[in-house]
Order: structure tokens, then C-alpha cells, then sequence
């Protein structure tokens, strides 16, 4: 007999109908894109929705923020109940705020017993320049990659990890994350004349059915809003 599997709801409109349904648990997914691709904000949104409609705690690692930067990106995308959620600790944050007051032994120590040890269901990486921060030679950072993510599995935490990507596939340079993630989404910003639109794209996702057609999104009140029957129109063939 077939099990039945409750996938996790991204929380992003339009993006759980291009999943099928969501993630399937326990899975790690990369989010890759250029810099104004809206890879952060995803995270923010799944993270929230967790906490806010389906009652999972979510962990935030964003290396590159601090605490009240976060805030103030949440404020300016709508998320209206980020900071007490955060508060009520449905949210936990890791931000810059926590690195800079430890050295590299103790941050990379600190971040293992956080993941160890949290009760949050989802987690973000924001981002995976992290793991090169830390770990210039490529075989160490390999090795600290499947032991974070295997942490995050046995844990059933259902992890989204942020990565720079400045072109789309089969262009893009193919990473080490890309093939160590259950799942791989794009985000990237398409041009047709002086037309540029945002778009969506699922290329890869282990142990679950999903579309791989791309298409367009768009980032307003609430963050990301996916739309699964359209096509981009610097892509449609008219163009």
C-alpha cells in the first residue's frame, strides 16, 4: 500500500500548484538566482508561512543581515507579524548579530548545536556563501556540506539554501550544492527589448512529481506570487 505524504506548503502563491503540492518533508532544496532575483524573500516567506498559517517554527540563517535589517526587510515586504513571531520564538533568527561576536571555531560550533538542537521544522541558509567563508579548500567544504545537511535530515527539517547564480541552465556553472540538494529551483530575470520579468523554474526535485515549465512571478505586498498558467512573455515564441 502506497503512503500517503503531507508535503510542505512553501507559503508562496502559485508555487506549491508548480510542486505539486509543496516539498516533500525533510528535503533540501536550493534556491538559485542573481542578486534581485527574490531568493531572500522566498525564504522569508516560507519561514513565516511555517510559523504564522501552519503552526511549524522556522529557523532564519541570514549571514549577511543583521537583526533589525531583518525586521526592516519583513516590514517593507508586508510580513506583517515577523517581528512577533520572532519574539514569540515561532521564528529564530541567525543573523550577522551572531557571528561577528564569535570567532570561526566558535561560530561553526554555535551553528552545528543550533541546527542540533532546535525544534524548528524548516530552516533557510541565506546564504551558502557560508560554507566558502569558512572553508576555502573545496574538499572540506564538501565534507562540512553533507554533514550539515545529513544533521538537518535526521532532524526531519525541511531546508531551503540560498545560492548565487548569475546565469540559468545549461549556462549556469554546475555547483557542488546542486547535486548534494533533494530539490533545485531557479529564480532569474528574463528580457525581451526593454521588457524584464522575473521568473520560476523547477529543474530538479527528488521523490515528488512537479511542473517544469517556467514561469513568470512577480514580488509585491506579501512577498513572491507565482502564476502557474502563464507564460513569460520575453519567452513566448512571438517575441
Amino acid at each position: 500500500m502506497a503512503h500517503s505524504v503531507s508535503f510542505v506548503k512553501t507559503g508562496v502563491p502559485g508555487a506549491d500548484a508548480m510542486l505539486n503540492g509543496g516539498i516533500y518533508p525533510g528535503s533540501a532544496v536550493l534556491i538559485s538566482g542573481p542578486p534581485g532575483s527574490g531568493k531572500s524573500i522566498l525564504g522569508m516567506q516560507f519561514v513565516y508561512a511555517g510559523a504564522r498559517e501552519y503552526g511549524e517554527s522556522g529557523l532564519m540563517m541570514a549571514i549577511e543581515e543583521t537583526d533589525m535589517s531583518l525586521s526592516e526587510y519583513a516590514a517593507s515586504l508586508g510580513l506583517s507579524e515577523w517581528d512577533s513571531l520572532v519574539k514569540r520564538g515561532a521564528i529564530s533568527i541567525v543573523t550577522d548579530d551572531y557571528f561577528s561576536r564569535l570567532d570561526l571555531p566558535g561560530s561553526l560550533e554555535g551553528i552545528m548545536n543550533i541546527v542540533t538542537h532546535t525544534s524548528a521544522t524548516r530552516m533557510v541558509l541565506d546564504s551558502m556563501n557560508l560554507f566558502k567563508y569558512y572553508f576555502p579548500d573545496d574538499m572540506d567544504r564538501r565534507r562540512y556540506m553533507l554533514k550539515f545537511i545529513r544533521i538537518l535530515k535526521r532532524r526531519g527539517i525541511t531546508s531551503l539554501f540560498v545560492s548565487e547564480a548569475m546565469e540559468v541552465f545549461p549556462r549556469m556553472e554546475l555547483t557542488d550544492e546542486m547535486f548534494m540538494s533533494d530539490g533545485n529551483i531557479n529564480l532569474f530575470l528574463s528580457r525581451a527589448g526593454n521588457n524584464v520579468e522575473r521568473c520560476f523554474w523547477v529543474t530538479k526535485m527528488r521523490r515528488q512529481s512537479f511542473n517544469m515549465k517556467i514561469v513568470p512571478m512577480s514580488i509585491g505586498v506579501g512577498g513572491i506570487e507565482v502564476y502557474p498558467e502563464a507564460i513569460p512573455y520575453s519567452l513566448s515564441p512571438e517575441v
